[in-house]
């Protein structure tokens, strides 16, 4: 076994050299400018954890929960790419924090993408004194100040057995696995895919070390099982990566397209971190470097219609979640009230070198969309980064809409117009069209 690792931490260093070094060493046009800036948010004290309609009050700390800011510059252009440990971060302090991070580095704030893990295990962004604002900003302030020379290369990767979609069809309609009693789980047809496949970015320094892997995965940050404050699984792919690099690598895991997808419960918990920490390590032993990574970006902002005609289904309610009919009450009342025609909606589009871009949504996305976008992307690397520079909440197939559900019934977690999907999907490809064709 030490063989066979050292051989794999061989190939990686092997891959960083040759990334470090490739090209005219000479010139600048092999590189981009990269910075990396880290803020800790982890609770000093025992708080309410996120991502469950009965709240927990978490008993200690299994992994840490970080702001990290990656920051590039190149041909006039800079971006920054943070990731939060933490639930979801909704637009209006989306904006906040963009303001204050062009105010202290000059970054445009239409060049920044705020990018929640959705870790069902830390507080909500209420929880800290200014909404994140400040950490945000000065996470990304760091990261301006630490740019220098980097190479970047990409890589491709693929782990199965770890995702599977949570809706399952009964008798006609959509269930969510843990709505059915165990040994019924398994028994009944999965809705949607899970997606396996994942792309990986490696930002390499002069001195062939990582500065940043930036990596997307689509299934949801909730594997823990306990009452603990974790990163979930990607802190464990932190830990499990920096435990075979030997240093410490910032990981930036931005949540792919994964609203109904969940890790596979009857495996065992560790499994997830496992397999895709070491994905990830064999794709850095392969990457393919960034001939010429030059940097642009896309910005969008637009209104996103409401839900048509909302109703309570009361009778689905009680049939799937009886537990939970008087909060789907509270909740469709609570959202009627604050109901709108449309909602500020943020989309971006990075694109890096000829063949790689991230192309971003603020909802939970169903992975059939993010999978479909991905296809048609006309990059061979596409990043498809749900949860980022807001919250809306869940975006189902037109599918999922006739199966229901939890994740389509109206309130604060479901609003959105029942053409969403339709709309995220041709909007982020005519984004990725329009990043490949600019030079």
């Amino acid at each position: 076994m030490r063989n066979v690792l050292a051989s794999g931490v061989g190939l990686i260093l092997f891959a960083a050299t040759v990334l470090a070094t490739c090209g005219d060493a000479a010139t600048s046009s092999g590189y981009l400018n990269a910075g990396v800036g880290i803020v800790d948010i982890t609770p000093t004290a025992p708080v309410i954890l996120a991502g469950s309609p009965t709240p927990k009050k978490s008993s200690s700390v299994r992994t840490r929960l970080y702001v990290r800011a990656l920051v590039l510059s190149g041909g006039g252009q800079k971006v920054a790419i943070v990731t939060l440990d933490t639930l979801k971060y909704p637009v209006e302090h989306v904006v906040r924090a963009r303001r204050q991070i062009e105010t202290r580095t000059g970054i445009p704030a239409a060049n920044v993408i705020i990018c929640a893990s959705h870790t069902h295990y830390g507080p909500l962004w209420s929880y800290y004194g200014d909404r994140l604002v400040t950490p945000i900003a000065e996470a990304v302030a760091i990261a301006a100040g630490d740019l220098v020379p980097c190479r970047l290369g990409t890589s491709r990767g693929k782990v199965e057995g770890v995702s599977e979609c949570r809706r399952v069809i009964k008798d006609g309609k959509a269930w969510n696995r843990w709505q059915l009693a165990p040994a019924e789980a398994d028994k009944y047809p999965a809705e949607g895919p899970a997606d396996p496949e994942f792309d990986v970015l490696a930002v390499v320094g002069k001195d062939e070390r990582y500065k940043a892997v930036v990596y997307n995965f689509a299934c949801h940050a909730a594997n823990t099982r306990a009452p603990v404050v974790s990163a979930d699984y990607p802190g464990d792919v932190q830990q499990y990566v920096q435990g075979h690099l030997e240093y410490d690598v910032p990981m930036f895991f931005l949540t792919g397209a994964c609203g109904d997808v969940n890790p596979v419960y009857s495996a065992r918990r560790e499994l997830l971190g496992e397999k895709l920490g070491g994905e990830i390590i064999r794709c850095l032993g392969q990457l393919e470097p960034v001939a010429k990574p030059s940097l642009s970006i896309e910005t969008r902002e637009t209104q996103m219609p409401g839900r048509e005609h909302p109703e309570l289904k009361e009778a689905e309610i009680a049939r799937n979640w009886p537990g939970q009919l008087e909060h789907y009450r509270a909740a469709f009342d609570n959202m009627k009230k604050r109901e709108k025609p449309g909602y500020p909606y943020f989309f971006t589009g990075i694109r890096i070198g000829d063949d790689f871009a991230i192309v971003t949504n603020p909802d939970e996305l169903f992975c059939e969309i993010g999978m479909a976008i991905k296809k048609r992307s006309p990059f061979r690397h596409t990043m498809v980064a749900e949860q980022t520079n807001g919250a809306h909440g869940y975006v189902p197939t037109s599918k999922a809409f006739e199966g229901g559900s939890y994740e389509t019934w109206f309130g604060e977690h479901s609003y959105l117009t029942t053409r969403a999907g339709e709309i995220i999907e041709n909007e982020s490809l005519d984004i990725l069209n329009s990043l490949k064709r600019a030079r």
